[in-house]
């Protein structure tokens, strides 16, 4: 039974003013490594007139078989057909709960993928790299080896949007935490952020830095000598003076949350001092810290390192049957203490990755246009090297998710430059469940159905396949 809960409307769509126009265009003009190729400049121009979706499905309740007939039958459209419209999954809570596949989520993958219909994970998960999660969905999903092109160079982590950040930028000295900060720094290291420091090291760097060293030995045991021969271990005797530092002082340009953090005292702790340092030094205080005269009353306006979130979900759902905490807690947390540090007076500045962020929506289209051409397997240039690769026009990209701050908001509010329309579907399977407080969610999709596959039947009857059900789907589309 394919159930439908339509959505009329969808709410207002503020922009999103997390980051500056510039650092939005590196993400898709900056060469990338080898299986994140570059759009060009040509292909991102285009009438920003959304077309508008296909007559949809208004019923509350449908049938996933119109009849008993049409058990196993194919679809009147032809194969080329799918090629005007792509999916973007959430994973958690769309393709599985903890270590549990979503029933049928298999089934439906590999019949998309029979189908040549284009297709990315875009998850705000993240700390890993994309092939190791690639690995891990196809193992929850009970995928065979053979099978690997089904999730292979489709991953999108909350962070895949940095290795798109400019040469220089990656040049520069880097805070990276998380929930495992030196995995995030070899992931780091191989996005091409040759400088990056972890919290670890700054504290076998200068032992007065953090007092409570209890996990020194543990949790922070893993650690690397500060890059370029630079020391954390001096700080001059007044905090404020702005007389010239040492040579060989450690100064950090950006702070990158890579995922969830597990040991939120260091952090925040760190995350403090260069926030309210001078330029980035630790050890020191911005006399212009409170300064009224100046934009957010002089808080984050002297050289201080931007900060970066991966993603800003405050839960996610797994097999336990209350939602747990992500990265969005953790900046919830930080907001807090920088609250009281400066009286209320400051807005914490930062900047976001992940969904609802445009920048990851843009990243997502630009592998769904340039990465995913019909008939291609490959996502990493080699075998399609001195030939066009271009995939036709989508008309639509359907993002399949559990999460309406994330998901939801963040496909309503997407307008790609192309004219493509993203159109939102809500699952039942993960975070947002319908309660007495919540009769809907805050942002509303264009339908709530049960599960993915029932997406992907409603989507695809969306786009005209008539014989499209849940039978057909798990049957390999055939």
């Amino acid at each position: 039974m394919l159930r439908l809960w339509p959505c009329a409307g969808t709410t207002a769509r503020p922009p999103l003013g997390w980051a500056a126009t510039t650092l939005r265009r590196r993400l898709l003009t900056q060469a990338e490594p080898s299986c994140h190729r570059r759009l060009g400049r040509d292909q991102r121009r285009g009438s920003r007139n959304t077309p508008q979706l296909a007559e949809r499905t208004t019923t509350t309740t449908a049938t996933s078989s119109s009849s008993s007939s049409s058990l196993g039958k194919p679809p009147a459209t032809r194969d080329h057909a799918f090629s005007s419209f792509a999916f973007a999954f959430d994973i958690d809570g769309v393709l599985y709960r903890g270590g549990q596949a979503i029933p049928g989520a298999r089934e439906m993958l590999r019949s998309i993928r029979r189908k040549d219909i284009r297709y990315v994970f875009l998850t705000n998960g993240g700390g890993t790299h994309e092939t190791a999660k690639a690995d891990s969905l196809a193992k929850r999903l009970g995928l065979s080896p053979d099978e690997e092109d089904v999730v292979r160079d489709r991953v999108i982590l909350s962070h895949t949007p940095m290795r798109g950040w400019a040469d220089e930028v990656k040049q520069q000295t880097v805070l990276v935490t998380g929930s495992h900060p030196e995995t995030a720094r070899r992931i780091a290291n191989e996005y091409g952020f040759s400088r990056a420091v972890t919290p670890a090291d700054l504290i076998h760097a200068n032992d007065k830095l953090y007092p409570f060293d209890n996990l020194k030995e543990t949790l922070h045991a893993e650690f690397r000598p500060l890059p370029d021969g630079k020391s954390a271990a001096g700080a001059p005797a007044d905090p404020y003076s702005r007389d010239l530092l040492a040579a060989d002082a450690l100064k950090i340009d950006k702070i990158l949350v890579w995922n969830d953090p597990r040991d939120w005292s260091l952090d925040i702790q760190v995350i403090h001092d260069l926030l309210v340092s001078r330029g980035g030094h630790l050890g020191t205080v911005s006399d212009r810290n409170g300064d009224r005269s100046l934009p957010n009353n002089g808080w984050q306006q002297d050289g201080q390192p931007e900060l970066w979130i991966s993603n800003l979900d405050l839960v996610w759902k797994t097999e336990f049957p209350v939602n747990r905490f992500g990265t969005g807690a953790f900046v919830a947390a930080l907001q807090g203490v920088w609250a009281a540090v400066t009286n209320g007076g400051a807005e914490l500045q930062y900047q976001a990755l992940g969904k609802p962020s445009r920048f990851t929506y843009e990243y997502a289209h630009a592998r769904l246009v340039r990465d995913h051409a019909v008939g291609s397997t490959s996502t990493s240039g080699s075998e399609s090297r001195g030939k066009d690769t271009t995939a036709p026009p989508i008309k639509r990209v359907y993002m399949i998710g559990d999460n309406p701050e994330s998901d939801i908001r963040g496909a309503n509010e997407f307008r790609p430059e192309d004219g493509t329309e993203w159109v939102s579907v809500l699952v039942r399977t993960g975070v947002w469940r319908q309660t007495a407080a919540e009769k809907g969610p805050r942002y509303k999709p264009a339908v709530i159905v049960d599960d993915v596959v029932d997406a992907i039947v409603w989507a695809l009857r969306n786009e005209g396949v008539d014989g499209a059900s849940r039978d057909w789907l798990l049957e390999g589309g055939q």
